[in-house]
């Protein structure tokens, strides 16, 4: 089987933003956002706009920026040395002095299988991990800002349909659903995102 070069990137920003299609109005969101004059990029960077309106969607909970990893790609203790810099890139390169406060700033890190290797690095050196949600992991210390990995094999399909379709196993009945699910939208805009 001749192997293709799938860019799973393209289909995040679409998938994110039906994901909290409920929180649009609240999220603004800036893809391949430059960190520098050189190409250091984020691959979505998701600012909630002004307001306390809590994020109802699980996995919006707890973010400001998303490194997506995609199926092929691995999650280890180095990608998230990865994330971290240039989250501290971003944090640092602000227009005046602390204009990004680092409270405001989380890390979310979204892969398709459980890093076990990473997971197995945390326990050696006594990072604890929390799951307070299906597929969802904080990561309680041991790092810079608020951080959360995805494992979206695991999160719930029926809340997660978007997340759940970055992967290259999908099958028949779940393509089935997300075409049904883009058909059912009322609106054009989420019609377009959906069939990304």
């Amino acid at each position: 089987m001749e192997e293709t070069n799938t860019q799973w990137h393209l289909a995040l920003k679409p998938a994110v933003d039906l994901e909290f299609a409920e929180e649009r109005e609240n999220l603004s969101y800036f893809k391949d956002f430059s960190l520098n004059q050189q190409a250091l990029e984020i691959d979505l960077l998701i600012i909630k706009k002004e307001g306390n309106q809590p994020i109802k969607n699980e996995i919006g909970r707890l973010f400001r920026k998303f490194e997506y990893k995609s199926p092929k790609d691995e999650l280890n203790i180095d990608t998230i040395y990865k994330v971290t810099a240039y989250t501290c890139l971003y944090k640092a390169y602000g227009k005046t002095v602390d204009e990004r406060k680092a409270d405001e700033i989380t890390m979310t890190l979204i892969r398709k299988a459980k890093p076990v290797k990473l997971f197995q690095y945390f326990e050696e050196h006594g990072i604890r991990l929390e799951n307070p949600y299906k597929g969802i992991y904080y990561v309680m210390n041991g790092v810079l800002f608020p951080t959360q990995i995805v494992v979206t094999k695991e999160l719930n399909h029926q809340e997660h349909i978007w997340m759940t379709a970055l992967t290259d196993e999908m099958q028949k009945q779940q393509l089935q659903e997300l075409l049904d699910k883009t058909e059912s939208f009322q609106t054009k805009f989420d019609r377009e995102l959906g069939r990304v």
